[in-house]
């Protein structure tokens, strides 16, 4: 019987009527099925069938009409859509009926399921109308709520809102507010109703959400009103105010409508109301004075008050007195003076007191010789015989034998008679003695004589009043009366004599005959009766016997000279005294000018004024090293290069320069000359080129063999390609050798561009050696290449002159960016994103790094152009760069506008750039762990690679410190002390600013910017005593110089050491004592470095190892150093036990040990040590931080101070502490790598080493009796010196004794006096710090209440606080000291 496939719509069952036999079964409601199905399938939701008869396949079902939907499968009718619900998909697509929509918010739908037409569209939704609304989780949007009272809405709203200002809402509704009333919601309750305006505030209109405070001025003291009122006179009402205040007291005052107090105006009361409600001020009168707003008169001690608005009353000053109304003053009369601040003037009654004048201040005192009169308001004369020495109101009468003239101060003995003279009689009291005079013919010597004496025996007197008698020239005799006298026998004339031998007159000797008369010749004149030269500062041009003429006065003004040698018979012999010289160019009083003095030039000390009479302005000789405008300036100007002032003493005064040498201060070379090393002219032929020529030309020349020996003998070889790929793997590399030394050229770079640029900015005279020195540091670091060679001699003058320099200096780099930019621009074309991604970054660094080179240069180049200034007389504004440029020419003024440009370029430019693109990626820069490998910083790696993260903005500081010294101090005159006091506060800053943040990576470089910060001080310093003329300057100028050289060579000689430091050491280290031993436990392997058991177990093994198992070879006496008989006593005393060894098996000595027994049981000694451990200062400079801690281990941060001249350490290690089963206890210690690595930064900035202690600690161990036997091991590399075999093992047996020693004596001391004992003194030389900083055993030398270090504490807790917090040990693991 054949098989028979069920239709559609039905499926196949077992029959239950016999065995073996199926049928067909209708599927149910809600399902469908193919032919032949086995099963039924269930409509889908959304989708609904009625009849299974018609539902033959899935199609069969159909999809829900708008307005329907069906919520789950096999549904066999599709449901109305509820109330606030609708669906307006036509039948389209099922899922979309599975669920209605709601109703937008602000809308409802009101029918529940019995309209169908009112589901099937979102327009079916109402909105809701003002002061309701509806949303899903209140209404379902099934109707509109109304909004409760105090809030309302707008149509369509989803929620209601506060009551608007303004407004109440009741029942939906909202209503203006009345005036004097307002609402605005959060003050009205609920905003329901309006409220009236409260005291001291109002409102005029309606419709108001808020009242207006009362003005100043006004008040109002009742609710609900539309106005206020006006603020009475005498009070004051300030904003809001309901009762008016009273104006407070007599100082105030308050008219009406006041808001605020009015103070009383100096010089005023106030008036009206009461005292403390004054309304009005009125100025104050003439004599009173009003203060506080309170008027006083003017009654005692000489007040007065002349003028309206006074606050206090004058005091009348001296010589005068207030009148009687005290409005004004007037003069003291004649007889009476006052000091000031008198009422009356004080009558002048004292002895010999009178007052002659109104207005006197005080009293005057009659004179010698005269007395006051009655009145005292005049003095008169004593008579003659009396006299007054004052201090008396009469006149004395003089004694006998005295006698005095009218007005006398005093008496005086009665005179004899003068030579010449006789006495007639003698004197009375008020006459004098009387004398007669002598006639010719006669002499007397006066005094007592009474009568003259007749000349006799061949004397004469020719003349009245005549003392003695004169004797008759030789060949003449007296006259008759011997009056006069005669020849003997011939009568010759005035100034001869007779010749008896010619019988003849001649001259007499010193006198010549002129004109048939006896004279002086010129130059000479007629003194003590003969002709003699004319003095000192005199001259004569005729010939006579008169006077000489003076200089002084008739030719040169303080002419006091004569020129030696001259005959002084002219004007040209007047000459200045020595230290002075003649300016003929003041002639107010002399035709020839006046004498000046040398001192009162500009410059003294450059002229040679003292040792030469007659000096003029032309002949005014000058020293070397100075210069002035033109032989007739007085202005003087110091050279800025001594040799090129330097003349040639036989050279006439015109000559100014050197030879060679031209132009303001001799700075122009001539033709035919050219400026070398020092800035001297010298022949073409001799110019020669610069030490810089020689260092560049070295230095490019190996740069090139290296490049020349790669391509060729290379095994890579070396390409563009490959120079670029091998620069770009440096650069990323920050432990490549290239970047060591790139952070080194840059210190050195930005040093030397500073030095070499500061003797022309500042114009100080350095010692010739040390401008030689920086001439050529320019010319190499400031990439002057044409300082270099002679260009003088080889170029035209306009391409090596100042224009020249500054285009090749700021032109060329931009020439060299452009060539950069194109040449990447092209090789960029064929590579792939990556590989051109690492190509810009490269090229972006060596953009950066040729910026920093050329910043300083291109800087003070742009800045240089406007630094101008003049010279001696000439008015000409030159250039102080090129001192042949006239400033003022249009050229140049065309060069200014180049300049600003490149000051915009390079100074500016330069500055902003590095600020924006290290402010734009300053967060990726800090990023410590990712920076270096983080690609959207890598291109500018040259601004931040050298800094630690926090000093990501450091190239910002150091582009305007390098600017400031550069270009900045240009603005500044020259040598001025401004200008070097501006200079020496950078340099302190600078060097304060390095040492105090501690900015670069590697404490080697930042102890190398600080040498160089030191060293421009040092050279500025050395400017300031220049300038000063220090003697010691003067005195050693070369050796000065060397030393400057030396100072600024520190820098350059400090690299060096630290480049060659590690080489020497490791090349030292290869002749250390070596250990050998082939034991089989020897340092530990990775696998004990990472684990802690393992480390615990490693460190038990070596404390109990002997030479057997780990090598160690026992200390004899004389490996202890020191004296043998000492050390021998001591290890019999203490029966300590040492040893050491390799750890590697062969190699220098590592690891020591040592081991002794205390009196004292393992608790005292254990408390002893955690007393120890418990300080956190070891000793000064030496200190300990614990970072983290746990249940027994901790992580401590140690410093570690050193003697001079080694650097300090410091090292990161965590301390394990264990009690064995039998008792012992163990603490050992290592260094922690992570924390190692994160604290890294700290030891730069504090200038640490970071030494490691691969193994350290010690084991107690009680060995009966109340003994403890205590073991010890150290393993602990310092670095950096201690490479030295000699210093290593020096240091382990000072430590090793130091442990016995101090351990004994915790033991002894604890045991006599039961307390925590104090540690013995500091171990002697070097191991004293390194006994306490190189095993926690020794955590402190000293007992110290001291804490560490604050800033190490926020250093410390600001980097490592964040990693400690995450350890699983404690929740207070923290410890801040």
């Amino acid at each position: 019987m054949a098989c028979s496939s069920c239709t559609a719509g039905k499926y196949l069952t077992n029959a239950a009527t016999s065995v073996g036999s199926f049928a067909c079964t209708d599927c149910g409601a809600g399902q469908y099925s193919g032919v032949a199905a086995a099963t039924c399938s269930n409509c889908v939701a959304g989708r609904y069938l009625t009849n299974s008869a018609i539902g033959v396949e899935f199609s069969a079902c159909s999809i829900c009409a708008a307005g329907k939907y069906s919520g789950s499968p096999a549904s066999t009718v599709c449901t109305i859509c509820p109330a606030g619900k609708y669906n307006a998909d036509q039948a389209m697509d099922a899922s979309l009926h599975v669920s209605c929509q709601l109703c937008s918010p602000g809308s409802y739908l009101a029918d529940n399921g019995v309209d169908v037409i009112r589901h099937n569209s979102a327009d079916d939704c109402i909105q809701c109308g003002p002061g309701s609304y509806s949303n899903a989780e209140e209404t379902q949007m099934a109707s509109c709520e109304e909004c409760p009272d105090g809030l309302n809405s707008p149509a369509g709203a989803s929620f209601c809102s506060s009551c608007p200002p303004e407004y109440n809402c009741n029942d939906g509704k909202t209503a203006a507010c009345d005036a004097g009333t307002y609402s605005n919601g959060d003050t009205c309750p609920g905003g329901t109703d309006h409220s009236p305006c409260r005291q001291g505030s109002y409102q005029p209109d309606p419709s108001q959400s808020t009242c207006l405070s009362c003005p100043p001025g006004k008040y109002q003291n009742v609710d609900g009103q539309d106005a206020c009122v006006d603020c009475p006179s005498g009070y004051f009402c300030p904003e809001r105010t309901v009762i008016p205040i009273a104006c407070g007291s007599a100082a105030l005052y308050c008219p009406l409508n006041s808001g605020i107090v009015q103070a009383i105006h100096e010089g005023y009361y106030s008036t009206g109301g009461t005292e403390i409600t004054r309304h009005d001020e009125a100025i104050c009168e003439a004599g009173f004075a009003c203060n506080g707003g309170v008027k006083f008169s003017c009654g005692s001690n000489g007040q007065y008050a002349d003028d309206l608005g006074l606050s206090g009353c004058k005091a009348a000053p001296a010589g005068k007195k207030p009148t009687a109304n005290r409005q004004s003053i007037e003069s003291c009369e004649l007889g009476t003076a006052s000091t000031g601040a008198q009422d009356e003037c004080t009558p002048c009654n004292g002895d010999g007191q009178y007052a002659d004048e109104l207005g006197l201040s005080a009293c005057k005192t009659a004179p010698a010789g005269k007395t006051p009169t009655a009145n005292r308001q005049s003095i008169e004369s004593c008579e003659a015989g009396t006299y007054f020495v004052g201090g008396a109101n009469e006149c004395s009468a003089c004694g006998p034998g005295e006698r005095s003239e009218e007005g006398a101060a005093g008496c005086s003995t009665c005179a004899v008679c003068e030579p010449g003279k006789y006495k007639i009689s003698d004197c009375s009291s008020d006459t004098p003695t009387q004398c007669g005079d002598c006639l010719k013919g006669k002499a007397s010597m006066g005094g007592e004589a009474a009568n003259c004496t007749s000349c006799q025996n061949g004397k004469f007197s020719d003349v009245e009043r005549a003392s003695v008698c004169k004797t008759a020239p030789s060949g003449t005799r007296p006259t008759e009366g011997h009056d006069d006298f005669e020849p003997c026998c011939s009568s010759c004339e005035q100034h001869m004599e007779y010749n008896e031998a010619n019988n003849t007159c001649v001259c007499q000797e010193s006198f010549i005959l002129d004109d048939g008369k006896c004279t002086c010749e010129a130059g000479k004149t007629f003194i003590n009766g003969k002709c003699d030269s004319c003095e000192n500062g005199r001259y004569k041009t005729n010939n006579s016997t008169l006077s000489c003429d003076i200089c002084d006065t008739k030719v040169i003004k303080g002419a006091l000279e004569t020129i030696n040698g001259t005959d002084k018979t002219s004007a040209a012999s007047c000459a200045c005294r020595k230290g002075k010289y003649q300016d003929p160019r003041d002639t107010r009083k002399t035709p020839e000018g006046s004498c000046k003095n040398c001192m009162d030039l500009n410059f003294p000390e450059g002229v040679n004024c003292d040792d030469t009479i007659g000096l003029t302005l032309e002949t005014l000789p000058l020293k070397d090293g100075y210069w002035r405008s033109s032989i007739n300036s007085d202005n003087i100007e110091v050279c800025e290069v001594n040799a090129s002032c330097t003349r040639d003493p036989s050279a006439p005064p015109k000559i100014l320069c050197a030879e060679g040498h031209t132009g303001p201060i001799c700075s122009v070379c001539s033709k035919g000359y050219n400026k070398n090393a020092v800035g001297v002219c010298k022949l073409c032929s001799s110019a020669g080129v610069s030490i810089g020529f020689y260092a560049l030309c070295g230095v490019l020349g190996t740069a090139a063999l290296y490049f020349v020996l790669r391509k060729i003998f290379g095994k890579e070889k070396l390409t563009i390609a490959n120079a670029t790929e091998q620069f770009q793997t440096a650069s990323s590399d920050s432990k490549h050798w290239s970047k060591r030394l790139k952070t080194k050229a840059k210190i050195l770079t930005s040093f030397y561009q500073i030095v070499s640029k500061l003797p022309n900015t500042l114009a100080v005279e350095y010692p010739a050696i040390y401008r030689g020195f920086t001439t050529a540091v320019n010319s190499v670091f400031n990439f002057n290449a044409i300082g270099l060679v002679s260009v003088g001699c080889i170029l035209p003058r306009s391409m090596y002159s100042f224009y020249g320099s500054f285009l090749v200096t700021t032109i060329t780099p931009i020439a060299l960016s452009l060539l950069l930019l194109w040449a990447t621009a092209l090789q960029v074309r064929n590579l792939d994103p990556y590989a051109a991604n690492q190509l810009t970054s490269s090229r972006f660094g060596l953009f950066y790094g040729f910026t920093y080179l050329i910043f300083a240069s291109t800087s003070t180049m742009a800045f240089t152009t406007f630094l101008c200034t003049t010279y001696g007389d000439d008015k000409t504004e030159y250039l102080i760069a090129g001192r042949s440029i006239d400033c003022n020419s249009d050229f140049h003024k065309k060069f200014e506008l180049l300049s600003l440009v490149m000051i915009l370029v390079y100074p500016i430019g330069i500055t902003t750039l590095y600020s924006y693109q290290l402010l734009k990626h300053k967060d990726a820069i800090k990023d410590a762990e990712n920076r270096d490998t983080n690609p959207n910083i890598q291109h500018i790696v040259f601004l931040w690679r050298d800094y630690r993260p926090e000093f990501w903005w450091f190239e910002i500081y150091e582009c305007f410190r390098r600017l400031s010294f550069t270009g900045m101090l240009v603005f500044f005159t020259p040598g001025s002390a401004p200008q070097l006091c501006f200079a020496i506060i950078l340099a302190l800053a600078s060097s304060l600013m390095y040492a105090y943040n501690q900015p670069f990576e590697k404490s080697e470089e930042n102890a190398l910017v600080q040498i160089s910060t030191v060293s421009i001080f040092l050279t500025l310093l050395a400017g300031i005593m220049i300038t000063l003329k220090d003697k010691l300057v003067e005195e050693y100028d070369d050796k000065f110089g060397v030393l400057l050289v030396i100072v600024n060579t520190l820098v350059f000689a400090m690299i060096g050491v630290s480049v060659l430091f590690k080489p020497i050491f490791k090349f030292v280290a290869k002749f250390n004592q070596r250990h050998i031993h082939d034991a089989p436990l020897k340092s530990m392997g990775p696998e004990v470095a990472y684990s802690v058991d393992l480390f615990i177990d490693y460190f038990k093994r070596l404390i109990e190892s002997d030479t057997n198992e780990a090598g160690w070879k026992p200390l004899d006496v004389k490996d202890w150093g020191g004296k043998k008989k000492k050390v021998k006593e001591w290890l019999e005393a203490t029966g300590a036990k040492a040893d050491w060894r390799c750890a590697d098996g062969n190699g220098p000595i590592d690891q020591a040990r040592i081991k002794c027994v205390v009196d004292a049981d393992v608790e005292t000694m254990l408390s002893e040590i955690e007393s120890i451990q418990s300080r956190h200062e070891l000793s000064a400079g030496s200190f300990l931080y614990v970072i983290n801690k746990g249940k027994g281990w901790r992580q401590i941060y140690r410093a570690i101070k050193l003697p001079w001249p080694l650097s300090q350490r410091d090292m990161v290690y965590t301390e394990h502490m264990q009690r064995e089963q039998n008792g012992d206890v163990l603490i050992c210690s290592r260094s922690s790598k992570e924390l190692s690595d994160s604290t890294n930064a700290l030891s730069v900035k504090f200038g640490r080493m970071r030494a490691d202690m691969t193994v350290a600690g010690y084991r107690l161990r009680d060995v009966g009796g109340g003994k403890t036997e205590i073991v010890c091991i150290i393993d602990v590399d310092l670095g950096g010196s201690f490479a030295i075999g000699y210093l290593h093992r020096h240091m382990a047996q000072s430590y090793l004794k130091g442990v016995v020693d101090m351990h004994r004596k915790f033991a002894e001391k604890s045991k006599r006096e039961g307390g925590v004992s104090e540690p013995p003194p500091p171990l002697p030389f070097l191991p004293k710090v390194l006994a306490a900083a190189t095993n926690p055993m020794l955590s402190g030398l000293r007992n110290t209440d001291s804490s560490v270090d604050d800033g190490l504490n926020i250093e410390m807790g600001r980097m490592i606080k964040k990693k400690a917090s995450k350890s699983d040990g404690d929740e207070n693991n923290i410890v801040v000291l």
